[in-house]
């Protein structure tokens, strides 16, 4: 079988943290995380994920599923659910069309995830309440046009999507925006968030700390690039300078992702 997934569960106190590895061929290449809060499912991993995620589901069932963005990744396996269980699906406004379509993936992704089938999602609200919390949803534009966060105010949970990833992120896709990504990461910094659940780091303890240091990586490395961009060096030689070079991933992506990008989009000049 050429596309394949591994589950493995953690839990911390009432949320249960649903870490899937997509292969291919046997191989690990991509992990994402899944969360389940109360009676409430936080993203929907890719489409290879399904069969892994929908036995988990009927062992612990839920009401609904709530999504930070339309990315294969985490919105793949909404239409597995809706057929599976019948529940609601609940996604960014901006989101609505694409998964009704579904979206056309280059290459790579579709190796690497397949293609979701097309569903059609309700509206998120404002809140959702999930047993005895209440997530709020927090525009966080800038890694997509769409993405959100939840955020629990009682508890300090904040669900991070792809806004966080990780402290020191080094590359950027090319339809992301880093300067948008730095103002949404202040704006849920804002919030003070005690923990965060993020589909790549998973639980990451004082929230507020790793955001505040991901800002400060990120803004350091815009200082510096403009610094050599006024001396006259090209954003390949600044990102070559200060991140090494290119990856096998900013090659098996075709340059979808890739250091020189997150080096222009710092500099806006992507």
């Amino acid at each position: 079988m050429l596309h394949s997934s591994s589950l493995v569960v953690e839990k911390r106190g009432p949320i249960t943290r649903l870490r899937m590895t997509m292969k291919v061929a046997g191989l690990p290449l991509h992990e994402t995380s899944a969360f389940v809060v109360a009676d409430t499912l936080v993203d929907a991993a890719a489409p290879t994920s399904a069969r892994e995620l929908i036995s988990h589901l009927r062992r612990e069932p839920v009401a609904r599923v709530i999504l930070t963005h339309h990315h294969e990744d985490h919105a793949g396996c909404g239409a597995d659910i809706q057929r599976e269980f019948g529940i609601p699906v609940y996604a960014p406004q901006g989101a609505l069309d694409i998964l009704a379509t579904g979206p056309r993936l280059p290459f790579y992704r579709r190796v690497l995830a397949t293609s979701p089938r097309p569903y059609r999602a309700l509206p998120l609200a404002q809140t959702t309440r999930c047993g005895d919390f209440t997530l709020e949803t927090v525009p966080t534009p800038g890694h997509t046009f769409d993405h959100v966060c939840f955020f629990e105010p009682v508890e300090g949970w904040l669900f991070t999507g792809d806004l966080f990833v990780h402290e020191r992120v080094p590359v950027l896709r090319g339809i992301e925006n880093a300067q948008e990504q730095i103002a949404s990461l202040k704006s849920v910094m804002a919030l003070k968030p005690s923990i965060l659940c993020c589909s790549q780091a998973g639980f990451v303890e004082d929230g507020t700390a790793a955001l505040a240091r991901k800002i400060e990586y990120w803004e350091g490395l815009a200082n510096r690039a403009r610094e050599l961009r006024l001396g006259g060096m090209s954003p390949r030689r600044i990102a070559r300078e200060l991140l090494g070079h290119e990856g096998l991933f900013t090659w098996v992506s075709l340059g979808e992702f890739s250091k020189k990008r997150l080096i222009e989009s710092l500099l806006d000049e992507g």
